[in-house]
């Protein structure tokens, strides 16, 4: 029979809990600051060049027509709130709860502007193999990022990989070779973006459908995509309501992301549920 009278002893520090806290996507896309006084980012488009034409049989040159057009982004707000109330602040293990409160409201705002982009990248109409579900290989990737070539993308551009995929790649010696990509993915502590075939390649955790058979997957050029951000980025705010005695920390976020070019990007539904061997 155990001793029935025992001591527990009680962490200070809080454990979080997995989850994504910080942005991985930001630098990936066009990225604009809206100040005060303005609810909307405008961002022009250039349209592409005709080519060169001969001098018509009227003795004069033909002029271009340019396409040229503007895609607006209009700002949304998004909030992260939480309160607590002085004896549950008091009570609570370390004392801690307030500092806690004000981690998960940052994470939070940070994770939102992730999701604001995949939001975006989700309304691709150009879909990878008509939309019938792939498993990842070295080929099926090279032939992804061609039809981006096709469609006159020469600039490079982010792979989005489900951890299923990723896993994939990791199983080929080509993708984990120092001698054809930037770094040695299989020794990283973490996961870490890395380049091959003139893409950056990035696990990311917060794909629509991880895990199933229809995921989805995207691979994007930087001026395909536009966010707008207000110029103070995230607001984080903590206070005590004297008259209900609770303590509350809420964070804010004013952005949008768009599609600004559909031919820049391409969703690629990845089949994660197929076994790795």
């Amino acid at each position: 029979m155990a001793y029935p009278v025992t001591a527990a002893q009680y962490r200070d520090e809080w454990i979080h809990e997995f989850q994504r806290g910080e942005t991985y996507l930001k630098d990936t896309v066009s990225k604009e600051t809206i100040t005060n006084g303005h609810s909307s980012a405008v961002f022009a488009i250039a349209g592409q060049s005709s080519g060169m034409s001969e001098r018509g049989v009227n003795g004069l040159i033909p002029t271009r027509n340019a396409n040229d057009r503007q895609v607006t982004a209009e700002l949304k707000e998004m909030h992260s709130l939480e309160n607590n109330t002085s004896f549950n602040v008091f009570t609570s293990q370390g004392g801690k709860l307030r500092e806690v409160m004000q981690k998960r409201s940052r994470m939070d705002a940070v994770r939102e502007i992730d999701d604001e982009i995949i939001r975006a990248l989700s309304t691709a109409t150009n879909v990878y193999n008509g939309g019938t579900a792939v498993t990842m290989s070295l080929g099926r990737m090279v032939d992804i990022v061609s039809d981006l070539w096709e469609g006159n993308v020469d600039e490079r551009v982010t792979f989005l990989h489900t951890p299923k995929s990723w896993a994939r790649l990791l199983t080929m010696p080509n993708f984990t070779s120092s001698d054809y990509v930037d770094r040695k993915p299989l020794m990283d502590e973490a996961p870490r973006p890395l380049i091959y075939a003139n893409a950056w390649h990035m696990l990311h955790n917060g794909l629509p459908g991880r895990t199933g058979a229809t995921a989805q997957m995207f691979v994007y050029a930087k001026s395909a995509v536009g966010h707008a951000l207000a110029t103070d980025e995230i607001k984080v705010a903590a206070g005590y309501n004297e008259e209900q005695d609770y303590s509350w920390d809420r964070a804010t976020i004013y952005h949008r992301a768009l599609i600004l070019q559909q031919a820049g990007v391409l969703k690629v539904v990845h089949d994660d549920s197929a076994a790795i061997t």
